[in-house]
């Protein structure tokens, strides 16, 4: 990814939006709610002469009640309190009991009055920042009410307001400033690396009202008018939006929809707005121009899709009753993926994800032309619109899927798109690619606390080389530069790793001790919440391309390919033998524990499939449920793949009598685009999408003691309820 490449734009929130008697109200509500906090917590006051007198806060005054005896909760103290302070009556309404404790201490009488002071105040703060919160809610809606029911002449549209960004030197605030790396958006708008850019921004959303005032109309900014862009995934779960400038958009518009636009899309039918938002967030993803991209050499086809036979529990979605079958499940293998030749556009590549207008996913390697050649095959393919291509006479160098292609029935033809590609400049980019070197990583917490039949002595065995890195991280040179991360593995090393590989006599200075020291101490941690080394590594997931040129060209429905149930091929572990294949989230039992035909013992299927999956992803098998276990699909998606023979055997027991989930996921339906569905699929996604609630309640049923000494039934109920969270945790994403 191009990290070394960065664009600064503007981050703002929606306070910085307000008119001055919304400001008002915000700020006097700001400051009730610090007066409440000072308070609870205590605070410093410097009198004219200079002296200091701190304030007891309720908390330190409950700290000095306790310590003096008192073995009330809050609750009671409160009410101690007040009977006390209200009529003095305190000491004989608790009776001898509280007089042992408190006597005639004047300390604790002061005390008693100070808390009760305290609470009052506190409580008079709360309502006011309750009514001034309220008045400020109601005037938020009152203007965007007013705003939508006028015409465009009438509207008053919000602007941000430049005081709010600055500084006492008037200078934009540094918090007010963030870095995104280059993407072909930025490219596109020729903004420069390192320089402030205007041309978009990021807009936190704290208050609904505004940010739909700003979504249905716009709002301004040193003299141009900025309207509503997009929003990654990743901004929907931190409630941040991004904002373009009006003829910026208008600009670019036609290349960064490939000619497409929002009207043409609702003249076809519309398109659920939130997807629609995904895709164009594409464009504002990190990327690296693919130069040699050439995109009459590619063509996309249909994916590759069978009916794979298996055993499944299946959660029901309207009753959540769970029940084993067998039965036939359609499985999309090539799900977001396609193929691209070894040496497309003349250069060696690997595997990696690719971004084009309305095109994502990853792109695999495989030698399609030595497959058509090998096995005699016809070349010719139907594309997704129905048109045959010569694949090997068109020099076709990259095979797209329909799963890929994500606006594909708005354009008439691949033709239509590659002519509209071209027309309005548009470009490929890509990232992520497959490393040279991948390095063990680590497990986590969630994929430890499903191995519930598990021993003690187990235990400290998967452990041993987290406890060996700590005891050995100053037993050499090699080892504390591994612990500064200056190793092979690292390919864009900072200067201290550079340094101390050139000089490592520089290990010896105490401010790299003590840097050491402090990576320890990490390292401890992590290692305490359950990310443990092992052998290990992430790697990309791929179906097998092998029976899915059989499906395309040889056209049998249900090809053999090179893989059977049960294996997967990672050329990473020609070790070992069995691999447990892991993904996160892990909130069931997602141990997939599958032969692996790269082992070196299986030498003649070794080398056969070698001879085509060419890479160092994991390869799975047509023939397997294995993407209902891990719930993946494959346009970039990386497994866990764990070689370690123990850890291997340890999960394969505790997947003893566990089969893959299944429940039917429903589609969103499409809208027509505008600034209300815009607007309200945001809305839904901002207050919906909290997955952490379903995963939280999961450890916690792993975690309960249930496992250990509960019966067989109860062990069972616990699963159950797991598989229901699993499946709810997978609508509420979807």
């Amino acid at each position: 990814m191009p990290l070394n490449t960065q664009i600064q734009i503007l981050s703002v929130d929606t306070g910085n939006f307000y008119y001055d008697d919304e400001t008002a109200l915000h700020e006097r509500n700001r400051i009730v709610r610090t007066e409440r906090r000072k308070l609870i917590n205590g605070y410093n006051e410097e009198l004219d002469d200079g002296t200091k007198i701190h304030h007891l806060g309720t908390k330190e005054i409950i700290s000095q009640l306790k310590e003096r005896g008192f073995v009330y909760n809050e609750k009671e103290i409160n009410s101690f309190c007040k009977q006390y302070y209200d009529n003095d009556l305190f000491f004989n309404k608790y009776g001898e009991e509280i007089h042992a404790i408190v006597g005639n201490d004047e300390d604790v009488r002061q005390l008693i009055v100070n808390y009760y002071n305290n609470m009052k105040q506190i409580h008079e703060y709360v309502a006011e920042a309750k009514d001034t919160k309220n008045q400020l809610l109601k005037l938020l809606q009152s203007r965007v009410d007013f705003n939508i029911s006028q015409d465009e002449g009438h509207r008053k549209i919000r602007e941000l307001r430049k005081s709010t960004l600055l500084d006492s030197n008037g200078n934009i605030k540094d918090k007010n400033i963030i870095s995104v790396f280059e993407s072909a958006f930025t490219r596109m708008i020729k903004a420069v690396p390192d320089k402030l850019c205007e041309d978009f921004m990021v807009v936190q959303v704290y208050y609904f009202d505004i940010i739909k005032d700003l979504i249905y109309h716009g709002f301004t900014y040193n003299g141009e008018k900025y309207i509503y862009f997009t929003s990654s995934a990743g901004q929907i779960r931190t409630k941040k939006t991004v904002f373009v400038k009006e003829s910026v958009w208008k600009k670019y518009e036609k290349t960064l929809m490939c000619g497409l636009t929002v009207d043409i899309i609702n003249e076809k039918g519309g398109i659920n707005q939130n997807k629609y938002l995904s895709y164009i967030a594409l464009s504002n993803s990190a990327t690296d121009v693919w130069e040699e991209f050439d995109i009459d050499k590619t063509i996309v086809i249909d994916d590759f899709e069978t009916l794979v036979f298996g055993t499944y529990d299946f959660v029901d979605d309207k009753d959540y009753s769970i029940t084993r079958m067998s039965d036939f499940v359609p499985i999309t293998h090539t799900d977001g993926a396609g193929m691209m030749l070894p040496n497309a556009f003349g250069v060696t590549q690997k595997n990696m994800m690719i971004r084009l207008p309305f095109v994502k996913g990853l792109l695999g390697v495989f030698d399609f032309v030595k497959f058509i050649q090998v096995n005699n095959c016809s070349p010719i393919v139907k594309d997704i619109y129905g048109v045959e291509h010569d694949v090997i006479e068109e020099d076709i160098q990259i095979i797209f899927t329909k799963s890929q292609f994500k606006l594909w029935k708005y354009f008439d033809s691949w033709s239509d798109y590659k002519e509209k590609f071209k027309k309005y400049d548009c470009s490929a980019g890509f990232t992520n690619v497959e490393e040279n070197r991948i390095e063990n990583s680590t497990i986590n917490y969630q994929m430890l606390q499903s191995l519930t039949n598990i021993t003690d002595e187990e235990i400290l065995e998967i452990a041993g080389a987290s406890i060996d890195k700590l005891n050995n991280i100053c037993s050499s040179v090699k080892d504390i530069q591994n612990a500064f991360g200056a190793t092979i593995y690292n390919t864009n090393k900072t200067a201290l790793q550079k340094a101390i590989l050139l000089y490592p006599e520089l290990l010896n200075d105490v401010y790299i001790r003590n840097r050491l020291k402090d990576i320890k101490d990490s390292l401890i941690k992590r290692y305490k919440s359950g990310k443990l080394q092992v052998f290990g590594k992430y790697t990309f997931i791929l179906p097998d391309f092998y029976a899915a040129c059989q499906y395309w060209f040889q056209h049998i429905e249900r090809p053999d390919g090179l893989l059977a149930d049960g294996e997967v091929f990672c050329w990473l572990f020609r070790k070992s033998d069995k691999l447990d294949c892991l993904r996160s989230p892990h909130l069931y039992r997602e141990h997939a524990i599958k032969k692996n035909i790269a082992y070196s013992g299986y030498c003649d299927r070794q080398l056969q499939v070698r001879e085509w999956f060419q890479t160092d992803a994991l390869y799975t098998s047509s023939f397997d449920l294995i993407s209902k276990v891990l719930q993946f699909d494959v346009d970039g998606d990386k497994s866990l793949v764990i070689g370690d023979k123990k850890f291997v055997e340890i999960a394969e027991r505790n997947m003893n009598g566990i089969v893959p989930l299944y429940y039917n996921m429903k589609k969103a339906l499409p809208s027509v685009l505008n600034s209300e569905t815009i607007y309200n699929g945001l809305v839904a996604a901002f207050t919906g999408g909290n997955i952490g609630m379903y995963s939280n309640s999961i450890s916690k049923i792993w975690n309960n003691d249930v496992f250990v000494v509960g019966t067989d039934e109860e062990k069972q109920e616990a699963l159950n309820c797991i598989k229901c969270l699993c499946a709810q945790n997978n609508f509420v994403i979807d």
